[in-house]
């Protein structure tokens, strides 16, 4: 009997029993945002605040202080409260984050960005905590406004994050793996103003340039500083326009905008030159029907490329 009993001890330590996977604690998360600011495109981030909730019945699970925002830069938590209400355990904290954004700027200004705030449990595995959306209760607040952007979308889904590290934990093998909720919102930039304030002065910078077409050849060093002018000009708002803008390997619209300026910026330079032959060729008539042509072929053809990459990206949006 001795032996029979040591050897069912041993028999069981083997196999995983039902009462341990029935000590997997599950917690409803939720999250309500109440603010959103600061949207950096140059330091890729944006602030928020939000409340966040969760709901369990083990009360030695202390999940205010094992919780963490993975990507966020900086993260305040305040007035944290828990609470025990009809057999289940309330806690609750409000965090101020600053959250990493990589932001897609391939069609700024009429550009759509996906803000994600991705909380994590940080000590327990799923083996032993595992995470349950509150998609009922999680909200943006209706008095959450951001100045040229348009909330279209607001989401919170529970997954699992897997790593390839045990952290050292004795008991796991090779990965580990913990509960994970994204939080993610959806904005449509109104873009139709910034775009005209941001790209005015390029286009302004290429009516300057085909000014050079109506002066008349003999002034071949006035047409030359006016197209070299106008090209400086476009240079400069693409300067100023980078500035504002985060570092990207996309070719995007404002380089689109830019390059096509440059382009017929140098045409007109081109043309100057050729009529500029003409007229001491003493081909006077030609070189003024030259010039006409031009400039109404490269206005029109600029326009319709332009039209047609500004509804592409409004389109793709």
């Amino acid at each position: 009997m001795k032996y029979a009993l040591l050897f069912f001890t041993m028999f069981l330590s083997f196999i995983p029993s039902y009462a341990q996977e029935g000590k997997k604690d599950k917690l409803l998360v939720g999250a309500y945002i109440t603010s959103l600011y600061d949207m950096s495109l140059s330091n890729n981030s944006f602030s928020v605040d939000f409340w966040l909730w969760f709901n369990h019945k083990n009360d030695s699970l202390k999940p205010l202080e094992t919780v963490e925002i993975v990507n966020a830069k900086r993260v305040e938590n305040v007035l944290p409260t828990t609470e025990k209400k009809g057999g289940i355990v309330w806690a609750t904290h409000k965090c101020r984050a600053e959250v990493k954004k990589q932001w897609n700027i391939e069609h700024f200004p009429f550009d759509r960005q996906e803000l994600e705030i991705i909380v994590e449990e940080g000590s327990k595995d799923v083996n032993s905590l595992i995470y349950e959306a509150d998609k009922a209760n999680s909200k943006i607040d209706k008095s959450v406004k951001l100045e040229g952007w348009h909330i279209s979308k607001f989401d919170i889904t529970a997954s699992q994050s897997e790593y390839a590290t045990t952290y050292g934990d004795p008991v796991l093998k090779g990965k580990s793996t913990y509960a994970h909720l994204s939080i993610k919102i959806v904005l449509d930039r109104v873009g139709t103003g910034l775009f005209f304030k941001m790209f005015l002065g390029v286009y302004i910078a290429f009516l300057i340039g085909s000014l050079v077409f109506w002066i008349d050849p003999e002034e071949f060093d006035s047409r030359i500083g006016l197209s070299v002018g106008s090209l400086f000009a476009a240079v400069g708002n693409k300067y100023i326009v980078d500035s504002v803008l985060p570092e990207t390997v996309v070719f995007t619209l404002v380089d689109k905008v830019h390059l096509i300026t440059f382009f017929f910026i140098f045409i007109s330079l081109l043309v100057s030159v050729y009529t500029s032959y003409l007229h001491k060729q003493d081909k006077k008539a030609l070189s003024k029907k030259t010039d006409l042509m031009a400039f109404y072929a490269t206005c029109a053809v600029y326009l319709l490329i332009n039209v047609y990459m500004i509804y592409d990206a409004v389109v793709k949006m």
